[in-house]
């Protein structure tokens, strides 16, 4: 499914209504609605929207489950960290107990740091994750979460969580691996921007070539599959 919008006002406005919608519907079936949170931009838009008092009261945040599908290895208090972002934009602006949201720990090493992570799930979880909700992005490589091209991070298939590195300078990652991403009962892309448009037109084209791109990768296994795009982003899909 692909959702279409002009602008970042209204791709805002209409996805953090969608993300109530689904919230509620899970907590109605379930008792709990669980969220991986991705960082970014985009995210960080859309995370403000969602702290408005007209979309914060509609939900029940005592059952909400937060957690990240990627994180820099960087402590809280960094300008880089998806954790600092998400709270400043949304968590510490609605009545969510402390208790319920799980950040990616920041221990002696990334690879602790994923080890650590992927305990913190078996305490929720009684087997494989399986997310209500998953929010992703889209790098200009390709990439999401933080599995980037060429990692050896592709290839995990019995890890819930591990260690990433960029090929870009910059601090390494942690992440959730395909298995956990793809049981997912529903992923969301979240993609704005012209310079990200030739990516989504290639990462959106069925084409076997296209299987080199982490994003690309994203299947559900039995959950379903959305793009959230702006009209920039999407601008080069008819080419598809």
């Amino acid at each position: 499914m692909k959702k279409i919008y002009p602008d970042m006002n209204e791709f805002c406005y209409e996805t953090a209504a969608w993300f109530v919608m689904e919230a509620i519907k899970a907590i109605a079936a379930k008792g709990r609605f669980v969220v991986a949170l991705s960082g970014g931009s985009t995210p960080r838009q859309l995370f403000g929207e969602l702290a408005k008092d007209k979309w914060q009261k509609q939900l029940d945040w005592s059952k909400v489950l937060i957690f990240w599908g990627d994180e820099r290895f960087v402590p809280v208090t960094d300008a880089q960290s998806n954790q600092k972002m998400a709270r400043e934009a949304l968590l510490d602006h609605v009545p969510i107990p402390q208790k319920n949201i799980f950040p990616i720990p920041f221990l002696a090493t990334a690879e602790l740091s994923a080890a650590q992570y992927e305990a913190d799930l078996k305490q929720v979880f009684a087997g494989l994750p399986q997310f209500d909700l998953v929010f992703l992005g889209l790098g200009a490589d390709g990439h999401t979460a933080s599995l980037f091209p060429g990692s050896a991070a592709l290839r995990e298939k019995q890890r819930w969580v591990c260690s990433s590195q960029p090929k870009v300078s910059g601090p390494a990652r942690i992440t959730l691996t395909y298995p956990v991403l793809n049981h997912a009962l529903l992923i969301c892309f979240l993609v704005t921007g012209r310079e990200k448009a030739e990516m989504v037109r290639t990462i959106l084209n069925d084409s076997p070539a296209g299987e080199g791109f982490p994003a690309q990768r994203i299947r559900p296994t039995s959950g379903e599959l959305v793009w959230v795009l702006d009209q920039a982003a999407a601008s080069l899909m008819e080419k598809v």
